[in-house]
């Protein structure tokens, strides 16, 4: 899940010129309100906004409680089933929004033991938002003044920005992330702080010595678990906090931060904490964390463990192990921060045999039963909007994969034994089913049928049985109850074999039909259980130190593969199935960090009688066709359209000063804003020169609620052209123009289409004085209208892993065309035309990994009247976002002409990976890398043809750092050295900023 408070990630959500709508434009919104909330769902999500809108203000009391603040207004919660994958975001600025996918999630997501698993979402992102919106003492007055501003693109704005948004904003993002899972797991039955998967973590780091420094919980480690340092050790931080300074200590802390400036974060921890920073009170918790869990690893070593021997360990997460249908091979998924996810296929020794990319999936797999296919899910753009799984086949004989539906939303995809059905769990609305669909040639698969109608509950673990008549799966519900199923596809009974409140999960049968292996961690760690169909009883078969899931037994019954859990992530191990070794009564036990659900009537292992419920609704559901009351007995609206207008009046303004000439000096204000959905979004500036007695504006509007994507755009504004003539001399211009432009993208998960069209009027007038026959210092300035047409396509491929250094495979082209006519209202006839092609190739070296070579073309004509160096094409100097055609070792802009053409060959390497910061401060190094380089390049016009000995030619080094400013902002500073080696070449040292290499 990710929870997101920075607010320049706010504004690029808000008012960035989008590609493309990011919401499918087929959903129509619904919205229901509450006293504290406008819960927003589209079309099939009314029961999930139900239940979303009975919890709401008992959260809301709850949690307002618990952190001392009330936010002012109503928070906004969007609901959307637009991907297969559970995730969250919250967003303080400059409104409270919440969004939720509202799939379940799974066991593999750390979200998978829950007891409610949309109370646990809510919980989670409504935490964020009373801990980062709270303001006191100046930032009280700041927001009453200025409300919750984002920052404009300058570094006034940028500081204004830092000294009125909501403080808590800059706190790190452990701090984030720690306290909303502390309070999700406090006030709900389960939460990740209390599930076994959580423990898991802290037990085998203990155990392994892999534990982190607090200065690598600040930064983004991509070592295991990536991306969930700050929510598994922020988490045990602020319990610790909670259990050791009092349990009232988060809402002081959040209201200390809220009165103090960004980053300093000292002073409300040494208030709180007897004089100890956050850093000390770190180390006492890494401390009692190894004396907490150093306990429980003794008690689990009174017995010895099972053992289990290693198959395959090259990767950091390695899953889903499938023997092959006669055991000679096995298959499993390999994700890893240095690579491309893949799926494996191995001999029995662990022996590497084939591989083949995946993309973005839930890691099941499946062999054809005649093992020469290996079926697999994985993500892809679906309706150019939507995230959802299919299914496809990977061919070992051709080495080639094939997609086999279409839209189906389908995760553990299991194929019968004798090949003709496969059995999946498809997920829509916030529900999850068996579904059944029949094989056939590519393209010739039945639509997916169900055969269970589960609402908003979570289903796992499809097998079939070996005979193909009984799929046995877990159903998870909303109470914390698991129960084992199996599913008769002849009698099309469903029948409950156990329940637990612990969990169950990844069932699969034994060859001769007679077990069901499963994983729960009913001992208080993931261990395999074999529930004996015959005499009706759940056995214990392994006892783990750390834990494994996902078993499979091979064809023989010999001996099972997991995915054995190490600090390091998981590993493709295998176990001996001993039947006398087998214990009916439990092994050593961990107590569980949870309280078990009391409506369970037997433990794990009993049987069942009757199918278990559904569990009743919860306190506080509402029917949304009329006026309720909620369980608080607040008011609740009756159901009504979304209306955009409602979220999208400005609320918030900064001051902004900038120049219009050597002397003259504007003062303006801007806004922006944006519809909870994303419909709307806009920023607006206006300013005004008492210099010039003159006004200025700027407007950009994107309108996302259809198909294509319109961004207008309008503008009046001084304009400098640094030394326009290579002169010394500077020209400012006041440029005015309005701009519609349509955006078309065709969107894949590893590729990107936009194609682009529009129109443009533009008016340029010289603010600099000029002589009376127009020129400047001798030289012709151009004034008067460019209106022109435009169109374009843009295309990227690229890709870029955890490790890299820079993108390291794939392409980008973008070309654009604009045409300049008197007949379309322009003073010039003219055409330009421009195109960039870049190409990343990784180089196939181990040692180091991640060496890239870099090669960039680009190139820029204009055919018809180009006399004026407004006009003009310019080249030199390093590269930046601003400067189209760079080429150190050059002066930057000291050529200019009609016709532009740039080339760059780059090498590129790590150095090292520092993966460090200072303790707590706001800044981590994260690599060193290093990029030897030779730019080339050349201008001429119609005076001044092309060639070869006119080409210029530079080169040089570059030294780069990848680090993380104010704990969130991902900046690579590079210290260059270049020389030109032709006319106008001298060697440059320079510094200068890429944002995303």
């Amino acid at each position: 899940m990710k929870s997101l408070c920075l607010a320049v990630a706010a504004l690029l959500c808000l008012v960035s010129v989008s590609h493309a709508a990011r919401i499918d434009t087929a959903f129509r919104y619904s919205t229901v309100e509450t006293r504290h909330f406008a819960i927003h769902y589209h079309q099939g999500l009314e029961g999930v906004a139900r239940r979303a809108a009975g919890m709401a203000e008992e959260i809301h009391d709850k949690l307002t409680r618990e952190f001392q603040w009330h936010p002012a207004g109503k928070t906004q919660v969007v609901l959307i089933d637009d991907s297969d994958f559970t995730n969250g975001l919250a967003i303080t600025i400059p409104y409270n929004t919440i969004y939720l996918e509202v799939v379940p999630p799974t066991l593999t997501s750390t979200l998978g033991e829950y007891d409610d698993w949309l109370k646990t979402l809510f919980t989670h992102e409504y935490a964020h938002i009373v801990s980062a919106d709270p303001a006191r003492g100046y930032s009280k007055v700041t927001r009453a003044i200025f409300g919750k501003p984002l920052p404009w693109m300058d570094p006034l704005s940028a500081l204004l920005f830092l000294s009125t948004a909501p403080p808590n904003t800059f706190l790190p993002r452990w701090w984030h992330e720690g306290m909303a899972t502390w309070a999700e797991t406090k006030y709900t039955g389960q939460g990740r702080g209390k599930s076994s998967y959580y423990d898991m973590i802290f037990r085998t780091a203990v155990a392994e010595d892999n534990l982190p420094t607090v200065d690598q919980i600040n930064g983004d480690v991509p070592e295991w678990p990536s991306g969930h340092f700050p929510y598994i050790y922020g988490y045990r931080l602020q319990r610790y906090i909670a259990e050791t300074y009092g349990d009232d200590v988060a809402g002081k802390l959040t209201l200390g931060h809220a009165g103090r400036f960004p980053y300093t974060i000292t002073g409300p921890a040494r208030a709180n904490f007897g004089g100890k920073s956050y850093r000390e009170v770190y180390r006492d918790m890494i401390a009692s964390l190894k004396d907490e869990q150093s306990r429980r690893v003794a008690a689990l070593a009174l017995q010895p463990f099972t053992p289990l021997s290693t198959i395959y360990d090259a990767g950091e997460n390695l899953t889903s192990p499938r023997f092959s249908p006669d055991g000679s091979r096995i298959a499993f998924s390999r994700r890893d921060p240095r690579d491309h996810t893949t799926v494996i296929v191995t001999d029995v020794s662990g022996n590497k045999v084939a591989e083949f990319r995946r993309q973005l999936s839930d890691g099941s797999l499946s062999w054809s039963p005649d093992g020469r296919s290996i079926y697999f899910t994985q993500a892809e753009v679906n309706s150019g909007f939507n995230l959802y799984q299919d299914l496809y086949v990977y061919d070992l004989d051709q080495g080639r994969s094939t997609r086999l539906t279409e839209g189906e939303r389908l995760g553990d995809v299991q194929v019968s034994p004798d090949g003709k059905h496969f059995a999946a769990v498809a997920s829509s609305r916030g529900s999850q089913n068996i579904v059944l669909m029949a094989a056939g040639t590519p393209g010739g698969y039945s639509p997916a049928a169900a055969i269970t109608s589960y609402t908003e509950e979570r289903v796992s673990g499809p097998r079939f049985s070996p005979d193909g008549r009984s799929i046995c799966y877990v159903l998870t519900d909303n109470a914390g109850t698991s129960s084992l199923r199996i599913y008769d596809l002849a009698t099309k009974t469903d029948t409950p074999l156990l329940s637990a409140g612990s969990t169950l999960a990844y069932p699969a049968w034994a060859p001769d039909a007679s077990i069901i292996y499963y994983v729960s961690d009913e001992t208080g760690v993931f261990n395999v259980f074999a529930y004996d169909l015959r005499d009706r009883k759940s056995y214990q078969v392994s006892h783990l130190l750390s834990g494994a899931l996902q078993p499979d037994p091979a064809p023989d019954g010999s001996r099972l593969l997991v995915a054995k859990y190490t600090s390091r992530g998981f590993k493709i191990a295998q176990l001996g199935v001993d039947r006398a070794q087998w214990r009916e009564r439990r092994g050593p036990a961990l107590p569980l960090t949870r309280t078990l659900p009391a409506a369970v009537g037997q433990p794990a292992g009993a049987s069942s009688a009757q199918p278990v419920p559904s569990p009743a609704p919860a306190a506080g559901a509402l029917s949304l066709d009329r006026p309720s009351q909620t369980s608080q007995g607040g008011q609740v609206s009756t159901p009504a359209p979304y209306n955009a207008l409602d979220t999208l009046a400005p609320r918030f303004w900064l001051p902004r000063i900038y120049a219009d000439g050597p002397d003259g000096i504007v003062l303006g204000a801007f806004t922006a804003g944006a519809d909870a959905v994303g419909y709307h979004s806009y920023a607006l500036s206006a300013a005004y020169s008492s210099e010039r007695k003159r006004g200025y504006y700027s407007l950009l509007y994107n309108n996302d609620s259809f198909y294509p994507t319109l961004t207008l755009r309008a503008h009046a504004e001084p304009f400098l052209y640094a030394d326009l003539y290579q002169n010394g001399n500077d020209y400012w211009e006041l440029n005015r123009g309005v701009s519609l432009q349509a955006s078309i993208p065709i969107n894949r998960l590893e590729s990107h289409y936009r194609l682009l069209a529009g129109y443009e009027i533009v008016d340029q007038e010289a603010l600099t004085p000029l002589r009376p026959d127009g020129t400047l210092y001798g030289v012709p300035v151009f004034q008067g209208r460019r209106d022109n047409l435009f169109a374009g396509i843009d295309f990227d491929n690229v890709l870029k892993y955890p490790y890299s250094v820079s993108s390291e495979e794939g392409r980008r082209i973008s070309l654009l065309y604009r045409h300049y006519a008197r007949d379309l209202g322009s003073d010039i006839n003219l055409s330009e035309y421009s195109a960039t092609y870049q190409e990343y190739l990784r180089l196939p070296l181990k040692t180091p990994r991640h060496q890239v070579v870099y090669l960039r073309f680009s190139g820029a004509l204009a055919d018809g009247d180009l006399q004026f160096g407004q006009q003009a094409f310019q080249m030199g100097g390093p590269p930046s976002d601003l400067n189209k055609f760079p080429l150190r070792g050059y002066p930057v802009r000291s050529m200019a002409g009609k016709y532009v053409a740039t080339g760059t060959l780059e090498y590129r390497s790590p150095i090292m990976y520092p993966l460090h910061g200072i303790g707590t401060v706001p800044a981590f190094a994260e690599k060193l890398h290093g990029a030897l380089f030779v730019d080339a390049g050349q201008v001429w016009d119609d005076h001044r043809s092309f060639h070869g000995d006119e080409t210029r030619v530079g080169a040089g080094v570059e030294l780069r750092a990848d680090v993380t400013l104010g704990y969130w902002v991902k900046v690579t500073p590079a210290l260059g050295f270049a020389h030109g080696f032709n006319k106008g070449g001298e060697d440059q040292i320079y510094f200068t900023l890429y944002l995303g290499l």
